[in-house]
């Protein structure tokens, strides 16, 4: 079974670090970005299967990254998940109506981001 290719956009480095070390290396090849103008630049060079986005970050934001890529790049096919520490409704509702398949809200148990990712992203198939 190959690695699915899983893009974090994440500036919080305490984040990327569980990220890392928490993510399952047998399921993911893993690459983090701390912005989401970096998320897009890697986006269109790596074409990960899975992104997992941040709300709130420097430069850009998870938001306008994700819309760039359902608006702009016209991908539909991606999962995209938010994992963020905002679970106010109407940014979840946001999302949603961009096109998104999981909304995780931080903090969280390496177990259960691990379920959530393969869960949203077994989903959209």
């Amino acid at each position: 079974m190959s690695k699915l290719k899983l893009l974090i956009a994440e500036d919080s480095k305490l984040m990327q670090f569980f990220y890392e070390s928490e993510l399952s290396a047998e399921l993911y090849e893993l690459k983090i970005v701390s912005d989401g103008e970096q998320a897009l630049a890697e986006y269109s060079s790596w074409q990960p299967d899975i992104i997992l986005l941040d709300m709130l970050m420097p430069v850009m934001n998870g938001y306008l990254a994700l819309k760039a890529i359902r608006e702009r790049f016209k991908d539909k096919s991606v999962t995209i998940i938010m994992a963020t520490s905002s679970n106010d409704k109407d940014d979840v509702i946001a999302c949603a109506k961009v096109g998104i398949q999981g909304y995780i809200v931080k903090p969280f148990e390496a177990d259960d981001v691990n379920k959530a990712i393969l869960k949203y992203h077994q989903q959209k198939k």
